[in-house]
């Protein structure tokens, strides 16, 4: 299994905090000041729930990758291998991105532009201060390997 090491990608934050404390502010921002960005219906609602699950079901089937091959998905531990398949195809960071989807289907859903908001903020957060430092670090430990990689795969979608 992987263990937390200082030779590790020297990330900002652990994602899953940046999440949590996203979905909280714009829950109290919507709270106290709330902001629609149009009239609502049931049909938008909906749309905005099923991002929302496809957003959970990103997360998990990533997740499930990085158990199944008993690696530590915590960006400041010893990455052993890289991922190429599975949801790793499409994108070079499924969770990063179902974090942003979940913000976003949010938004649909409950008619808020805070969700946006705070879902562009973590799309900046996530890119500057956890993205670009794994990214450094996968670039060392795995050299042309990666390099590859990040050419024929986007970063998002």
């Amino acid at each position: 299994m992987s263990k937390m090491n200082s030779n590790a990608a020297k990330t900002w934050f652990f994602p899953p905090y940046l999440v949590i404390i996203s979905l909280i502010s714009s829950l109290a921002f919507e709270y106290l000041h709330p902001i629609a960005f149009t009239t609502g219906s049931s049909i938008q609602f909906f749309l905005g729930l099923i991002i929302v699950i496809i957003s959970v079901i990103l997360f998990y089937y990533t997740f499930i990758i990085f158990k199944s091959n008993a690696e530590n998905p915590h960006p400041r531990s010893v990455t052993t291998q890289l991922f190429l398949g599975g949801t790793y195809k499409y994108s070079r960071n499924p969770i990063y991105l179902a974090f942003v989807l979940m913000l976003i289907g949010c938004s649909i859903c409950f008619n808020s532009v805070w969700y946006l908001i705070f879902a562009f903020l973590e799309l900046i957060l996530l890119h500057f201060g956890v993205i670009l430092p794994e990214e450094k670090y996968l670039e060392k430990e795995f050299d042309k390997v990666y390099l590859n990689y990040k050419n024929s795969v986007r970063r998002w979608i």
